[in-house]
């Protein structure tokens, strides 16, 4: 089977991409787009009526507008304009899977045993040029026997010659009375070749090979095998073709949210059956909608573990099809599981709520899917004594890559351990969580201690202060931070892993001093402590605190900050509080914690 090529050129694609950006249809006068280069400000592009002005790209602004004065030049956009083709590229995937960009403005098409599917290659081309138009994208098709050929028939045929060139040695009567640019020559060889008399394809075709080689290199003459079909051209396709791909043309095109949900249920049950066949389960889909204005969506959601049953998968879907925007309709629709995994069938247990790690997977994919991924995960320690950095999520890394978020094991009984009343002193040594996480487990005082009574009841104001015999002592290097509120607490070692739940590599627990709030304020807000707590403007009275706690800053880490003492307050309306002083020569207040 002859193979065949088609390019597609974009005579005015920078300026055209402009107006699509910017919803313009016309402009009173010619537009330029302008990049700043040597000697200044220069053109990038130009629309037709700034051709017709005698404007052409690499003319200097100031040049520019003296020829023209109405002329509107505007900044280029080059990054924009390539991502734009690229979407191209992936749109014209609908003629063939081999399609990938061709330079900056271009399009190649290996369109190879796919015309037929389209009325063959002049039906082909004929839908792509009333598509292509209607999207507002001034272009020209040329189609050949390579690539090369294609491109250089696309760019540089004669006015009145159709767009197809017919197949073997008959192009090349054709191909030979093309110009040397139609090899896409390096400039400084093309000039070189002109200023010996070459200046067609078939001049350069009619001499000898061993001179050219020996003067200009070999480039000339692969280019122009390639041109003539005497060696390969392939085309390497914008994106590899995936291995879990379904897709669903319609007649006509759809664009109520009823049609939309039945050709993704459709899609997913054609998928699950290949998946079923090779064992394997989606951990990653992507549902991709091509509109009819030559533009696509694409709807991504994901899993925590490997799934393949279509009303699951529709459900997750229809919390995201709001996004869908059919405009004049959708003309196909193609899903893609871009992320599998080997599928273990698992027995739900009779009992009830046996399929409690069904019903969580399930939870954890919904939210997961509604928040976002770097918004879901669960909460792990981390090596710091600061509060407010001492957990972080695991699962949710920020680029996207939700199979890392995988739910324990059933026997693990929980995706962290948790500590337990008594198990330890933190003492600016382990990790103090915020009890936005964990809360109440920690060892604390006695009601009466928080209640005020007894004499476990708070330091006097001096303590405020640091003058008191309440302030934290110091201590030597390696203790821990004193808590003069809990003396009685003796240290406890590493709690060792249970018989039931796997040895971790390192094991780690959350563990804490005393009581915590409920709610931390990252980053802590300064207050004024005087007669009164000032915060935010407002003096609010002081019942009774209690403290300190003193939690040292890492010691391994380089300007990690000065040590803090925390106190626990409660205001006379009730409220309880959680500050830190700074030890230190500024000795500063912050309030770093709300509790119930």
């Amino acid at each position: 089977m002859t193979r065949r090529f088609v390019s597609v050129w974009f005579t005015r694609w920078p300026t055209d991409q402009w107006r699509r950006r910017n919803k313009v249809a016309t402009l009173s006068g010619p537009l330029a787009l302008t990049l700043t280069g040597r000697g200044g400000v220069r053109l990038h592009a130009v629309d037709a009526l700034a051709t017709a002005d005698g404007l052409r790209p690499g003319l200097l602004l100031a040049d520019a507008r003296a020829l023209c004065p109405g002329l509107k030049a505007v900044p280029a956009d080059m990054a924009a304009d390539g991502a734009a083709l690229v979407r191209l590229a992936v749109w014209a995937q609908r003629y063939t899977p081999q399609a990938a960009t061709d330079g900056a403005d271009g399009l190649i098409l290996d369109i190879t045993g796919c015309a037929h599917l389209h009325g063959g290659e002049e039906g082909l081309l004929a839908d792509m040029g009333e598509r292509l138009g209607r999207a507002g994208l001034t272009h020209r098709l040329g189609l050949g026997d390579t690539g090369a050929a294609a491109w250089g028939w696309a760019r540089y045929r004669p006015a009145a010659a159709g767009p197809i060139l017919p197949t073997g040695t008959r192009a090349w009567a054709s191909l030979l009375s093309l110009p040397l640019a139609a090899l896409r020559l390096e400039e400084g060889v093309r000039d070189d070749l002109a200023r010996v008399g070459l200046r067609s394809v078939g001049d350069l075709q009619r001499q000898p090979r061993a001179p050219l080689v020996a003067r200009y290199g070999t480039g000339p003459l692969r280019r122009l095998d390639r041109l003539l079909g005497l060696t390969s051209d392939p085309v390497a396709p914008q994106s590899p073709d995936p291995a879990w791909q379904v897709r669903q043309p319609f007649v006509e095109p759809i664009a109520t949210r009823e049609a939309i949900e039945a050709a993704l249920l459709s899609l997913l049950r054609d998928l699950s059956v290949r998946l079923e066949a090779a064992g394997r389960g989606a951990r990653r889909l992507k549902l991709t909608c091509f509109r009819t204005d030559a533009t696509t969506q694409d709807i991504t959601v994901g899993t925590a573990r490997p799934v393949r049953d279509p009303p699951a998968l529709l459900k997750l879907y229809r919390e995201r099809l709001d996004q869908v925007e059919p405009g004049f309709g959708i003309e196909m629709m193609e899903l893609v599981a871009t992320g599998t995994d080997i599928f273990t069938a698992e027995q739900a247990g009779l009992a009830v709520g046996g399929g409690d790690a069904f019903a969580l997977s399930g939870l954890l994919d919904r939210l997961v899917n509604r928040l976002g991924e770097d918004r879901v995960g669960r909460p792990v320690p981390c090596d710091t004594h600061r509060p407010e950095l001492v957990m972080e999520l695991a699962g949710g890394d920020g680029v996207g890559n939700l199979c890392s978020l995988t739910l324990p094991p059933a026997d693990a009984g929980g995706p962290l351990p948790l500590p337990q009343a008594g198990e330890g002193r933190n003492h600016g040594q382990g990790e103090v969580p915020p009890l936005a996480h964990v809360s109440g487990r920690g060892r604390g005082p006695s009601r009466k201690a928080w209640e005020g009574e007894g004499e476990n009841r708070g330091p006097s104001r001096k303590a405020w202060e640091g003058e008191d015999e309440n302030r934290a002592p110091s201590r030597k290097a390696g203790e821990g931070a004193e808590n003069p509120s809990d003396t009685s607490t003796v240290p406890k070692p590493w709690p060792k892993p249970q018989p039931h739940r796997p040895a971790p590599s390192r094991p780690r627990t959350w563990r804490m001093e005393g009581m915590r709030p409920l709610l931390l304020l990252h980053p802590p807000e300064p207050v004024q402590v005087g007669d009164a707590l000032g915060w935010r403007g407002r003096q609010l009275a002081i019942d009774w605190l209690e403290g300190p706690e003193r939690i040292r800053p890492d010691w391994w880490r380089a300007r990690c900050g000065p040590t803090r003492d925390y106190y626990r307050a409660q205001l006379a309306d009730g409220r309880r509080l959680w500050l830190f002083r700074t030890v230190d020569d500024r000795g500063a207040w912050y309030l770093h914690g709300l509790c119930a």
